[in-house]
């Protein structure tokens, strides 16, 4: 498939300044840390205008992330961007990636899935090429309404009457090239899915997390899976019924539902997994992180995963 290489564009000068002479930028370091965020609305919804930026940010800032994937960036990504002192791509209006490390090639494929849904970067750490793509997936049939009352069959015909199968065949599609090369240039694909996990609803899980019972194969994690990608998160916490992870939840109404839909997925001989743990805040309300206090402005929660370069 055609794709479009963008080359990189200088940031603005005082954050460029920022960037290079930001000591721990310049430390040699063998791990690559990972942030994937879906900040709802740019952190500024009209409902919390100011307060939902800056508590993004600050957690941002706090996570020492060295590279962040951002979903529902909507006018927030310079900001962000200055604030870090980072180099960063701004894909769409909805996707924007956030590196410690210089990004020497964008990815975009504008013939086969939108910017708004999908694209990356290739980053060098200290030498060592990494290729980062950043996703979004429709959010309808919405998580929340699977009609767990009906058999697996029927919840897999309720899933795929939306679009979400049909645009991870084609992101895969793509990165079909990209995948041969993993084991030289490993791949980070993160994200918000909008979609559940196989390794989430299963025998052990099925009576937890509002499942009612059902267990099913999802098939975009499948896809993901058959690609051969690994869930980090899942990786690291592979006990579902102890640890879902959960990710995303919108205020006190739907405090009683667990779903986990926003992943970290990597391949290749290059990295091995050091860490990967979820955060899940509530919207509108302050969020301990690390042992500080953080306005927190998004619905959806972030994860974290920490990989070594190999």
């Amino acid at each position: 498939m055609k794709h479009t290489k963008i080359f990189p564009i200088l940031l603005l000068s005082a954050g460029m300044l920022f960037a290079c002479n930001t000591p721990w930028l310049q430390e040699q370091n063998d791990q690559l840390k990972v942030l994937s965020w879906n900040i709802w609305h740019g952190g500024h919804s009209k409902e919390y205008p100011g307060d939902g930026c800056e508590g993004t940010i600050g957690i941002l800032k706090e996570s020492q992330a060295d590279v962040i994937t951002m979903i529902e960036t909507y006018g927030a990504s310079d900001k962000v961007a200055d604030s870090l002192g980072y180099y960063h791509r701004l894909l769409s209006s909805n996707l924007s990636i956030y590196s410690r490390y210089p990004i020497v090639e964008t990815y975009t494929f504008p013939d086969s899935i939108r910017t708004f849904n999908f694209g990356g970067v290739m980053i060098d750490v200290n030498g060592q090429k990494v290729r980062i793509f950043d996703t979004w997936l429709h959010y309808l049939p919405a998580t929340t309404i699977v009609p767990t009352d009906s058999s697996e069959k029927a919840i897999l015909a309720w899933e795929t009457a939306g679009t979400r199968d049909d645009e991870i065949r084609k992101i895969l599609s793509v990165l079909r090239p990209y995948l041969a090369q993993a084991d030289s240039i490993p791949i980070v694909m993160s994200g918000d899915f909008n979609s559940h996990s196989h390794l989430d609803w299963t025998e052990e899980t099925k009576d937890l997390y509002d499942h009612n019972g059902a267990v099913v194969r999802w098939p975009i994690s499948l896809a993901m899976e058959q690609a051969g990608f690994k869930d980090s998160f899942r990786e690291m916490n592979p006990d579902a019924a102890k640890n879902l992870g959960r990710t995303w939840r919108y205020g006190e109404e739907t405090t009683d539902r667990h779903d986990r839909i926003d992943y970290i997925y990597y391949t290749g001989d290059k990295l091995k997994l050091l860490s990967s743990e979820s955060h899940n805040g509530l919207l509108g309300e302050t969020y301990t992180f690390q042992g500080k206090d953080f306005f927190y402005g998004s619905d959806h929660g972030f994860v974290i995963s920490t990989f070594e370069i190999e």
